[in-house]
């Protein structure tokens, strides 16, 4: 828009000269045909002289139309602009309302594996991370139990997990896991620590840039922990679902001997 009114000035300008500059030559024009007595000519130098002033004219003319023709289309531009915001900001509340009224039964029928006595924790705990890893493009999982004696958790279930050497065990209030575990609150990190998580495939080596480590609470105690990574970003519904299959995993992790 400020180019624009620029542009008018110039042209205003340009053509305020032009006529200025034409009405000196005309009158020189005079003096000299009275002075001189020259008339062959004066009829077609006028004639120039009224033509150029028409062709400025129009010229100038035109510069407007075209201004305007531009406003226009910068004014339609900023209402798209202006529709395509609240459009957006539509979609994300209407997302935020829909994350409210997740089927959460939905979702723990498909994580929390059947009843069955023939699995173990260590099975148990491994469906839990593959069915989490379906739902919310996990690309690693870990799953930790508190052991009853040395009060450390320690590790019962992998999944995608390619480390040379074991998840180490930790006590409550040690590392990111212990903190969760201290803290009983959902820890979602969209800038993982460098060498936390590394993901081995057939294209070499990557790092997830997601992080979020959900802790298992019975009777105010925290029994377990998950750690969950991915490229994906776990929105505010995912949040909700994990947080609700972890209270569902406190309340089944009575069935299960190590």
């Amino acid at each position: 828009m400020g180019n624009l009114k620029k542009y008018k000035i110039i042209a205003f300008c340009t053509l305020f000269v032009q006529l200025v500059v034409c009405f000196i030559l005309f009158s020189q024009i005079q003096n000299l045909s009275v002075l001189h007595h020259v008339d062959s000519n004066k009829t077609f130098i006028y004639l120039m002289l009224v033509i150029n002033i028409c062709i400025s004219l129009i010229l100038f003319i035109l510069i407007i139309l075209l201004s305007k023709k531009n406003e226009s289309i910068d004014l339609k531009f900023e209402n798209k602009i202006d529709i395509f915001e609240d459009k957006q900001k539509s979609e994300n509340d209407s997302f935020e309302k829909n994350a409210e009224e997740i089927d959460i039964e939905h979702y723990l029928k498909k994580i929390i594996p059947k009843d069955d006595s023939k699995m173990n924790m260590q099975k148990f705990s491994e469906k839990i991370l593959s069915n989490l890893a379906k739902e919310f493009d996990i690309v690693q999982g870990l799953f930790f139990i508190k052991e009853k004696k040395s009060n450390e958790f320690s590790i019962s279930g992998k999944y995608a997990y390619f480390g040379e050497t074991e998840p180490e065990n930790f006590k409550t209030g040690e590392t990111l896991s212990g903190q969760v575990a201290k803290n009983m609150k959902i820890l979602y990190l969209s800038e993982i620590p460098e060498n936390y998580v590394t993901i081995l495939s057939g294209l070499g080596s990557s790092s997830p840039n997601q992080l979020i480590i959900i802790p298992v609470i019975s009777n105010n105690e925290t029994i377990a922990i998950i750690e969950l990574a991915s490229f994906k970003e776990f929105n505010k519904s995912t949040q909700k679902i994990v947080e609700a299959v972890s209270f569902k995993i406190g309340e089944t992790l009575t069935n299960f001997n190590k």
